[in-house]
């Protein structure tokens, strides 16, 4: 990518305060050309809030202007003369959505030899309908796209919204779109999967409308599309086909589901604002509509998908049930706390789905890479748990029923009586269940053998109490399993 010798840019880290407004910025990067350029050094600045070296640097790039110009979040745009460096710049912020914390950048270009009457831009750049063009193909890219999905980016959306907002391209409709669970597949896959999920709905939407509509993201999990002379009744019905095509789509084992507003202007005297706020009211209340219903398909999805990858089947949820509830019963739990032990039977493990098949599937046994790896099934459980609402209630059960008594167990959160009753209960009928069962790395043992090990590791992996109890009642119970 050519830029011009004096351009540079700034990155930062955004901070806000509770109620989630502005209050500074973080210096988090600056481009090669900045110490060539203005000659500090950028370890001086790098890591130190943004009015923190407005006043070190008060003098130099005259960073008190630009840092009351952006602080206010009111100006996307603006010449400034640097009397340090005796160039005209013009300052272009913008923000990148497309990282894990939201950033906002500070372009420099340098203006000095350029004239213009509404902006003056660099040499490499035309102005028309207040649009900036650049002849440099990358640097349109850079400066109008999605880093992320290659979608156009919120700063195009708003300018081709100014340009295009017209008698002329009326009916003139708006299409706004959020990925449904994008945070539980952050949390439970991981940033990378989520980021792939994006660019795969991104690649759709774009797929799925013409070449004159705009098709942009313009937030974490938001995009939002433009359709010039396009009604609502045809916006609604594009609308429908590109979420029917999205949950068609697979990324790996997850479909891909998103929620959608439409609203659209027809008449010159609407306020387009107001018309993109309809959009997103309606996607809103589409998302709320749709959130159960996608939940429990989430919910479906996983548990088929789960168990084709570990062979388990609903009988062998139903005999760790029986398992857990016969002591459950004699211990004269709660029925709060014998609907939770059920859930946990059927759910514990639904973190797998996180983990690589070729290591769920593998004969013989784990080396200790692969061994960490299937340790974290009981974290991504605790967060697919947490956001698909109906098990929410157990998801702290899911993260700690690995739990050893001595607490070398994981995640290591607990141990003894601190590990929750529940957990330790299903803890031995999992152990044991698991002992009873053919397994690729090993056969089945006989019920006194693994009555054997659950005494063996009493006061150790089992809570000691629990296991007698346990030893007891299997000595005489015959129908649950032999």
């Amino acid at each position: 990518m050519k830029y011009s010798s004096n351009d540079f840019y700034l990155k930062f880290n955004i901070i806000c305060n509770e109620e989630g407004n502005l209050i500074d910025y973080i210096f988090d990067f600056v481009s090669g050309e900045f110490q060539e350029i203005t000659h500090i050094d950028p370890t001086t600045v790098l890591g130190k809030k943004f009015s923190d070296i407005a006043i070190d640097y008060g003098d130099r790039l005259n960073l008190k202007e630009i840092y009351s110009s952006v602080i206010s979040n009111v100006k996307l745009k603006f010449d400034i003369f640097i009397d340090d460096l005796q160039k005209l710049y013009l300052v272009s912020m913008f923000y990148d959505n497309s990282c894990r914390e939201k950033q906002m950048i500070l372009y420099f270009s340098d203006i000095t030899q350029v004239k213009g009457n509404k902006f003056k831009l660099m040499e490499s750049a035309k102005l028309k309908d207040n649009i900036i063009y650049f002849k440099d193909r990358e640097r349109v890219s850079m400066y109008y796209r999605d880093k992320l999905t290659g979608l156009y980016n919120k700063i195009f959306f708003e300018e081709e919204i100014c340009r295009l907002d017209t008698i002329r391209q009326l009916p003139m409709s708006i299409i706004m779109g959020d990925i449904n669970g994008l945070k539980l597949i952050n949390d439970a896959f991981g940033h990378s999967m989520g980021d792939a999920l994006l660019k795969k709905a991104g690649e759709i939407m774009l797929q799925s409308f013409r070449e004159e509509d705009i098709v942009s993201r313009v937030g974490g999990d938001e995009f939002i599309v433009m359709l010039p002379r396009t009604s609502e009744e045809t916006a609604l019905e594009i609308a429908d086909r590109v979420k029917a095509n999205c949950e068609h789509s697979y990324l790996e084992f997850l479909k891909i589901n998103l929620s959608f507003g439409v609203a659209s202007k027809t008449n010159s005297d609407e306020n387009i604002d107001k018309i993109i706020k309809k959009a997103e009211d309606r996607m809103y209340f589409k998302k709320i509509k749709e959130s159960k219903e996608a939940r429990l398909s989430m919910v479906n999805f996983l548990k088929v998908r789960l168990e084709k990858i570990t062979f388990e089947t609903k009988a062998d949820y139903e005999r760790l049930k029986s398992l857990t509830m016969m002591m459950a019963n004699s211990l004269g739990l709660s029925d709060n706390e014998k609907e939770k032990l059920c859930m946990l039977c059927e759910f514990h493990d639904i973190g797998k789905i996180g983990v690589p098949k070729s290591i769920l599937q593998k004969e013989g046994h784990l080396n200790n890479e692969e061994l960490e790896n299937l340790k974290r099934h009981s974290e991504i459980g605790y967060y697919i748990a947490k956001e698909l609402g109906e098990t929410k209630i157990i998801d702290e059960l899911i993260l700690v029923h690995h739990e050893h008594w001595d607490g070398t167990g994981y995640p290591g959160l607990f141990k003894g009586n601190e590990i929750p009753i529940i957990a330790r209960i299903f803890a031995i009928a999992d152990a044991y269940d698991a002992m009873v069962s053919n397994r690729l790395y090993r056969k089945k043992m006989t019920k006194q053998e693994a009555l054997n090990e659950i005494k063996s590791h009493a006061g150790k992996q089992f809570d000691p109490h629990i296991s007698e109890l346990f030893i007891d009642l299997m000595e005489t119970e015959e129908s649950i399993v032999n």
